[in-house]
């Protein structure tokens, strides 16, 4: 089946649930079974994202997929952890106990970025859970720099507050001059909150100070399950060489470079990414 425009997607709100994992409690949404025994499919955000940027991807995978989505711990609705418990194990953990307290037999796993980096960790781990996977836009490691310097964005340990909407999209704006007015407006709905005296951004400042990466690469050699890599041509993440490099080391890996986006590319060519996308778990849920 093509890819659809998922703004003509029918706007079908998922349900809301809330599961208690490794003592935290973890938001996330369900779009149900579109019919008995549809494939699942797990989506998991990027760091300081939640759910819901992913909402119109689910909208368009929901008449074919029953569309899981998961807001990680200290993103989202979902509750914030102690501030040395962002590690990739801590977060792979959360994954394994939510596919099991689900009783997932076997998924599709679909990350971005940080959700990208524990599909890959989870895809190695867990061959006989992962039907297929699509990680998006990330290194099997990454130079994360130093917990200081990032600590530098939240003054105190706190999100700074923001007078308007508008005033959080502006910056925003200029950095990602490839992303289509739709998605910062998504961005805005998903990932925001108005506290008193403005807005401020859903997720635990914590989570992007401390969340230092493993270095996955050997485990990502050992995957056995089909992956997809796919790579915005204007990002910053993954560079063109790294992508190489990661298809040469992992033998069922396939990818692709969607040049004219940066590192939310299911946003910046949204139709292009629904595409590829539809077209590589046609061919591997059949």
């Amino acid at each position: 089946m093509p890819a659809t425009d998922a703004s003509t997607a029918a706007a079908v709100e998922p349900k809301h649930e809330t599961v208690t994992i490794n003592g935290l409690n973890l938001h996330y949404v369900d779009y149900r079974e579109p019919s008995p025994g549809a494939t699942v499919m797990v989506l998991l955000h990027g760091l300081t994202s939640a759910w819901g940027a992913w909402r119109r991807v689910a909208e368009h995978f929901a008449p074919r997929y029953r569309v899981v989505a998961l807001d990680q711990r200290g993103h989202g609705d979902s509750q914030w952890a102690p501030a040395d418990e962002y590690d990739t194990d801590s977060y792979l953990s959360d994954l394994e106990q939510f596919v099991d307290g689900l009783g997932l037999e076997r998924v599709v796993l679909v990350g971005q970025s940080m959700g990208g980096h524990h599909t890959i960790a989870y895809t190695a781990r867990h061959a006989e859970r992962v039907i297929a996977a699509i990680a998006n836009d990330i290194p099997p490691s990454l130079d994360m720099g130093a917990r200081a310097e990032r600590a530098k964005a939240y003054p105190g340990g706190k999100h700074r507050l923001w007078a308007s909407v508008e005033e959080w999209l502006a910056p925003r704006r200029e950095q990602s001059p490839l992303t289509p007015e739709w998605a910062h407006a998504l961005a805005a709905r998903e990932l925001l909150r108005e506290v008193d005296g403005g807005y401020e951004p859903k997720h635990d400042p914590n989570a992007p100070i401390h969340w230092q990466p493993a270095d996955l690469w050997d485990e990502a050699r050992t995957i056995t399950r089909p992956i997809f890599f796919i790579r915005g041509g204007r990002s910053t993440v993954l560079d063109a060489q790294t992508l190489q490099d990661m298809v040469m080391a992992i033998a069922p890996a396939r990818s692709v470079t969607l040049e004219k986006a940066g590192h939310q590319t299911y946003w910046d060519m949204e139709h292009e990414w629904l595409t590829i996308a539809d077209a590589f778990l046609q061919a591997h849920t059949r």
